[in-house]
């Protein structure tokens, strides 16, 4: 276990109703972040509601809104993004995303997660390579969590984002 690093989730609050599911995502950005243009244009679905939210996800997607996403640059400027336009044609407005091409760690033994209310509280993961990785994946089943260092926790709280839950997570350092 990574003794005296506080690890923290970012997650859509989950008051808000959830959008990945309400929009038509392009193949290309389906298969990976490689396969994906510099800039890529997604649609909202005809018939669909949509609210720009500070984090959309539909897997193997994450997406972080602009003002979410201009932090967690300042603390990983190594890290690539390529941007994303969600289009709204019925209301006639769009929004602006990053895809970040954040590093990835290994879930071990997935069935082994402590999940309380719904939420994930502690999981098993290889964090080789990420010690001094101020933001990261962990890939577990259908989701991606997003997990960051305690400096950039705060600096999200502080920032007060719309939508956006920040609460401690618990990861148990193994391999595989």
């Amino acid at each position: 276990m990574m003794r005296g690093v506080d690890l923290y989730v970012i997650e859509h609050d989950r008051r808000l109703p959830s959008n990945g599911a309400s929009l038509q995502w392009p193949e290309r950005m389906l298969q990976g972040y490689d396969h994906a243009a510099e800039e890529e244009i997604v649609y909202v679905k005809s018939g669909q509601s949509f609210s720009s939210s500070s984090m959309l996800a539909q897997y193997p997607l994450l997406l972080l809104s602009e003002e979410l996403s201009k932090i967690v640059m300042k603390f990983a400027p190594e890290i690539t993004s390529k941007r994303v336009v969600v289009m709204d044609t019925e209301k006639y407005n769009q929004s602006f995303y990053h895809w970040m091409d954040l590093p990835k760690a290994t879930c071990i033994a997935p069935d082994q997660a402590l999940i309380q209310s719904g939420q994930l509280m502690s999981i098993m993961a290889n964090l080789s390579g990420l010690e001094h990785a101020p933001a990261f994946i962990i890939p577990y089943y259908r989701t991606q969590l997003l997990i960051v260092r305690l400096e950039l926790a705060e600096r999200l709280l502080r920032a007060g984002i719309y939508g956006l839950n920040v609460r401690p997570i618990q990861i148990t350092e193994g391999d595989m």
